[in-house]
């Protein structure tokens, strides 16, 4: 029985690949599958397992904002055929950098087989902004990248801030958001609460919150728990000061 390869199948031996060369990954940014960033040099690579228009679109699209961009697909079982070679010459008519992904070895190769040719981009652009924002701003690396990879699942910098303070909570069973914000260092704790996009939280009276059902079910799922863990040891250290 043949194994279905998903998008995100292809997700780690590429992020292996660009750690090994020094830059820094996070998956799902802003939409992005994978961007890599070492230095001022911003990579984004967008997933797909086979090439098709939707990819190109993408590329196309990314290449608004940065020099280096990558389409990664499963090396093609058909490689000699035309439309690989036409798919090749497109790409390199585009400035857009090509890579193949071998899942049926031990190690998980990755060629890149086109570099992306150079573009004059503004640094200041506001999409790269806030792209480079949102990377810099996230303390973990939990989500793979690709399409079939469940977008309520995204661990984003914002979503970090919500289950850091819902940790809080959920030691402290009820505090207010100075006393939050104390611990947590989160400049929008009181913002985060009211809004409370995620309905993690509950206003028990004026200035006290305590976890929501909803909140105290996240510590029942799988969904984050490798963020829960990191910052549940967060809290305890400050706590411990």
């Amino acid at each position: 029985m043949i194994n279905k390869i998903s998008e995100t199948d292809l997700f780690n031996p590429i992020k292996n690949y660009f750690l090994k060369n020094g830059y820094k990954v996070q998956a799902e940014v802003k939409n992005c599958d994978i961007v890599c960033l070492k230095d001022n040099e911003l990579i984004v690579v967008e997933i797909k397992k086979s090439f098709n228009l939707k990819v190109l679109y993408q590329a196309i699209d990314r290449k608004n904002f940065s020099n280096n961009v990558y389409i990664a697909i499963q090396y093609p079982k058909n490689i000699l055929k035309k439309e690989i070679k036409y798919m090749i010459e497109i790409l390199k008519n585009m400035g857009i950098g090509l890579i193949f992904v071998y899942l049926n070895n031990f190690s998980n190769q990755v060629e890149i087989v086109l570099t992306p040719t150079y573009k004059n981009i503004s640094k200041n652009s506001k999409k790269r902004k806030n792209i480079l924002k949102e990377f810099e701003s996230r303390n973990l690396q939990t989500n793979l990248g690709g399409s079939s990879y469940k977008k309520e699942k995204i661990l984003t910098a914002y979503k970090e801030k919500v289950i850091y303070i819902a940790c809080v909570l959920n030691i402290l069973k009820k505090a207010s958001p100075k006393q939050i914000r104390e611990i947590t260092k989160i400049e929008n704790t009181s913002s985060i609460l009211r809004l409370n996009y995620s309905n993690y939280f509950c206003k028990l009276e004026r200035g006290v919150y305590s976890l929501s059902d909803e909140g105290k079910n996240l510590f029942l799922k799988d969904d984050f728990k490798e963020a829960i863990e990191y910052y549940e040891k967060e809290v305890n250290k400050s706590c411990l000061k």
